[in-house]
């Protein structure tokens, strides 16, 4: 079954299908989005599909980063394949999608590739791995009428929750949707993150099946966001001790001052977004797009958000804009700092 390409564009289920044609449509593609592990797994099933079987050595090269011998890209297009049928060519993070910033590429190569793409002989892949890229860019318009792109956004929650159910399985286990979505919560990351803590889990709890809670909570040590997640909470119910103790454990475990300041911050910002946009009506996917925040965490935040006030919102965010510039000013010790921003908030 041909894919039918919308402007080349693919998403993960399409790029799965896209893979299984016994010819591959477009020779040069380029594969990006959030969801790392989606995104690795499909690169690895792309490179054993393309990948010249007869001499390697000689027909497939890797340029890793924004800077490479753009000459020596030019003589591995131009020359002919050595005993094989097609060549390869992989780029890493090469940074050509971006428009800005200190991470995009120069003038000088988007200047190339802006020439190049055009002109990429039918024995040549091209293989572009990014970790940025913006819409918006000229390489990214252009590339997008001449050629293939998969994006690897997060799953949904849904998704993501029989995802992980079906990864215990695999690992001889069981666990319930519920304690599933925990993990999913506390990892906060995504398929990576949660694959390799559901592998220590299962290693824990040797001579037992079903997964618990306390069996997550005995060898899965949360992101700091979702610890702060869980003091902002007790923030805004006005519960000073709980959001003490929380900040005492993140303190305890050297977790650095300015980090958990911003986390606060960023997680109050988040909360505050997500009320103004189910305020305006907008949907769970909606809020994800726009928000940037991963699907499978959306649901948390909506919960958060309707418990309290815009007005209490922006006053603590504000007290953390405070909090910070006292911190840059060395107005005494962080850690005091932070405990004060607790007690004049929530005491």
């Amino acid at each position: 079954m041909k894919i039918r390409l919308r402007e080349g564009y693919m998403n993960y289920d399409e790029f799965v299908k896209y893979l299984k044609q016994d010819k591959m449509e477009k020779n040069v593609l380029l594969l990006y989005g959030e969801e790392v592990f989606l995104k690795a797994h499909s690169k690895a099933e792309l490179l054993k599909k393309i990948t010249p079987a007869q001499m390697p050595e000689f027909n497939v090269f890797e340029f890793d980063g924004r800077k490479y011998d753009l000459k020596a890209v030019d003589e591995a297009i131009e020359a002919l394949p050595v005993m094989s049928d097609s060549k390869l060519l992989t780029f890493r993070n090469s940074m050509i999608f971006t428009i800005s910033g200190k991470d995009t590429a120069t003038k000088e190569y988007k200047e190339f590739w802006e020439k190049r793409l055009s002109d990429i002989p039918e024995d040549v892949f091209l293989v572009f791995d990014e970790e940025k890229v913006d819409k918006r860019s000229g390489l990214y318009k252009k590339f997008q009428k001449q050629n293939a792109f998969a994006e690897f956004s997060y799953l949904s929650e849904n998704k993501m929750i029989n995802w992980t159910i079906g990864l215990f399985r695999t690992l001889g286990k069981v666990i319930s949707p519920h304690d599933a979505k925990y993990l999913i919560e506390i990892t906060g990351e995504g398929m990576m993150a949660v694959k390799h803590e559901a592998e220590k889990v299962a290693a824990f709890t040797q001579g037992e099946i079903q997964i618990t809670r306390a069996d997550i909570d005995a060898v899965v040590v949360p992101v700091i966001e979702n610890k702060v997640f869980d003091m902002v909470d007790a923030m805004l119910s006005q519960n000073a001790y709980a959001a003490l103790s929380k900040l005492n454990d993140l303190c305890s475990l050297k977790e650095d001052e300015t980090r958990i300041l911003g986390a606060i911050s960023s997680s109050v910002d988040k909360i505050l977004t997500v009320k103004l946009m189910t305020e305006s009506r907008l949907d769970r996917t909606q809020i994800a797009s726009k928000s940037k925040i991963p699907p499978f965490l959306v649901s948390k935040y909506i919960t958060l958000s309707a418990k309290y006030t815009r007005e209490n919102l922006e006053r603590l965010l504000t007290m953390c804009v405070d909090t910070d510039r006292n911190f840059k000013l060395s107005q005494g010790d962080k850690t005091v700092l932070l405990q004060r921003l607790i007690a004049d908030f929530a005491g």
